[in-house]
């Protein structure tokens, strides 16, 4: 009896899943092949960032001293962006973010480079063409150019000022 009830429920289930002809299935995964496609292709609004300058104290804790190159819009001792060997530092929001080098692009000074990759933005440093003149200590200074962009290579930072390098 026991099994007789057991058959009658695995035969009633069986027809309660509704049977999907396969013509049918490939429409339905198409359609939604098709609505995640058109998910990934929006765009936020761009988010403009407001970059800080990185402090004497933090670039202690964080052992963020050593040869590369520094960008202000300010003064030399208010950087932006460390440019180091192999690696990048901006401050946003009171966090420090790290980007890694582009090690296929130009080189600048003192083992840093023109452009880092990060999880959430690229950034480029550009010199402006000529000389540089003798900073503090042994570095030079160049006028350039920072340029910040998000996921989407949008410009969410653009400023002029003073790239330091030196070791």
């Amino acid at each position: 009896m026991l099994r007789l009830l057991g058959l009658a429920a695995v035969i009633a289930l069986g027809g309660c899943g509704q049977t999907v002809s396969p013509e049918e299935k490939k429409q339905r995964d198409a359609a939604d092949v098709a609505a995640v496609e058109a998910m990934q292709k929006i765009v936020p609004p761009i988010k403009p960032l407001a970059l800080q300058a990185i402090t004497l104290e933090e670039i202690t804790a964080k052992n963020l001293s050593g040869a590369g190159c520094s960008f202000s819009t300010t003064t030399a001792a208010q950087p932006i962006v460390l440019a180091l060997v192999g690696r990048a530092v901006i401050k946003q929001d009171d966090h420090i973010d790290l980007l890694i080098s582009d090690n296929g692009g130009a080189k600048l000074e003192a083992g840093a480079w023109e452009h880092y990759v990060g999880k959430d933005n690229t950034l480029t440093l550009k010199r402006t063409p000529g000389d540089g003149t003798p900073g503090v200590a042994v570095s030079t200074q160049y006028a350039g150019e920072l340029i910040v962009r998000d996921a989407w290579e949008r410009i969410v930072y653009s400023a002029r000022g003073t790239i330091n390098c030196g070791a």
